[in-house]
Order: structure tokens, then C-alpha cells, then sequence
């Protein structure tokens, strides 16, 4: 039993030439920002005072970037999209290939839904939650970090399959029989399966984390029905995640 699927040595291949052009108009600003970054020495400022803390407020903000910039990723995505029906109107077949199309609307979904929505919200609380309960921080800080390492591991291995492989063809909900080997038989859905798994362990974490700071660290005197109506709907968003994701 192979525990990752087709993702082996095989699977990376670049893609032609023709599917580069996505990649190449997503990465051209982005291969010159680590020169700058590295050029202007902020990099270890950045990795012990952002990449490593396990601050609430600025975990918060690191998701809630992340979540803006994929918000931008995601559009350029709808763009992409919506460009291919406009330019396959009238009998022309449009600048995208069919299965260039599906994987574009599967990353779509994916992205704004786990990778945009989640980590917004995600992000929100981190930051407000703590600061309503009268903590210094949630329940387990490091826990915390690891988190967000996770969620970024799963966006990064979406982005990957731009280039390396594909992503997967059957749409972000991933629906019988069009995720089944007979219908996808690359590695699109391995890409998808292990993103969302990678990220959604992370989610979990989360979720618990979330979960036991409200229940059991509150500030002395704050009682269920004094607790901040923010607060009570992390609470119950964060059960739910633990219900869902667990399995």
C-alpha cells in the first residue's frame, strides 16, 4: 500500500509550455521578492520575529495575510476562467485547454474556500479572542505556530502542482466517480487530497486549541453568559471543526 498515492519521483514532470503561462503570470512578482527581502537583511528579523513566534497577535496576522494573498491568487484563477468563456463564445474553443479548465475550477474552489475563507476567519480569532477572554495568550501557543506552518504546507503544495504534475480535475468538493481512478487517473486528486489533509491537520489543531481557551482559561470572574458574542461563535465554529475534522 502506497500511503501517498501516485505523488512518487514519476509524478514530477513540468508541464509544457502552454501551461506555463499561469505559473509564469503568478511567479513573476514573487520570484523577486525573496532578492529583496534577502538584499535588505530582513530575513532574520522575519524568521525570529514572525516565521517562529508563537504570538497570538502576530500568528493572527500572518493568517490573515495569507488569506489575502490568496484571496489575489483566487481571482486571478476567476479571471482565468471567465476570460475562457468569454473568448469561447460563438463556436471557438477559447485559449484554455478542457482539462487546463477543470483544474483551474477545482484550484479555485479549493483555494478560496480553505485556503482564503478559513484562514481569514482563522486569523480573526487569533488575534480578537485572546484579547476578549483577558489572556495573554490561547491555551497552547506553540500548537499555535504549528498550525499555521501546517495550513501554509498545504497552500504550497496547491501552488506546486501549477508546475510539477496537476492538480486535480474533479472540482473542490472532489465528487464520485469524478475523483475515482477511472476518471482521474493522474496525480491532480493527490495533490488535492494531501493539501487539504496536510492543512485540515492543521485546522484541527486548531480547533482544539480554540476550544480549550475559551473553556478553560478565561479570565477570572468572566462567566459563559459574560463572554463576548465573538467568543461564542468561535466556540461554536471550533466545536464544529473538531466534530468534522477529526474524521
Amino acid at each position: 500500500m502506497n500511503l501517498l498515492g501516485k505523488l512518487n519521483w514519476n509524478a514530477i514532470s513540468l508541464r509544457p509550455a502552454d501551461h506555463h503561462g499561469r505559473v509564469g503570470r503568478h511567479g513573476a512578482g514573487h520570484r523577486l521578492h525573496p532578492f529583496v527581502v534577502t538584499l535588505k537583511g530582513y530575513v532574520p528579523y522575519l524568521w525570529q520575529e514572525w516565521f517562529t513566534s508563537v504570538d497570538h497577535k502576530r500568528i493572527g496576522i500572518m493568517y490573515i495575510i495569507l488569506a489575502l494573498i490568496m484571496l489575489l491568487r483566487g481571482f486571478a484563477d476567476a479571471i482565468m476562467m471567465r476570460a475562457q468563456q468569454a473568448v469561447a463564445a460563438g463556436g471557438a474553443q477559447g485559449y484554455l485547454p478542457p482539462e487546463h479548465f477543470d483544474q483551474i475550477f477545482s484550484a479555485h474552489g479549493t483555494i478560496m474556500i480553505f485556503f482564503m475563507a478559513m484562514p481569514f476567519v482563522i486569523g480573526m480569532m487569533n488575534f480578537v479572542v485572546p484579547l476578549q477572554l483577558g489572556v495573554r495568550d490561547i491555551a497552547f501557543p506553540t500548537l499555535n505556530s504549528v498550525a499555521l506552518g501546517l495550513t501554509a504546507s498545504g497552500i504550497l503544495l496547491t501552488n506546486i502542482s501549477l508546475a510539477v504534475g496537476e492538480f486535480s480535475k474533479a472540482g473542490w468538493v472532489a465528487y464520485p466517480p469524478l475523483s475515482e481512478l477511472q476518471f482521474s487517473p493522474g496525480v491532480g486528486v493527490d495533490y488535492y487530497l494531501w493539501a487539504l489533509q496536510i492543512s485540515g491537520v492543521g485546522t484541527l489543531m486548531t480547533g482544539i486549541n480554540f476550544v480549550a481557551t475559551i473553556l478553560k482559561t478565561r479570565a477570572p470572574g468572566m462567566s459563559y453568559m459574560r463572554m463576548p458574542v465573538f467568543c461564542w461563535t468561535s466556540l461554536a465554529a471550533n466545536l464544529l471543526i473538531v466534530a468534522a475534522f477529526r474524521f
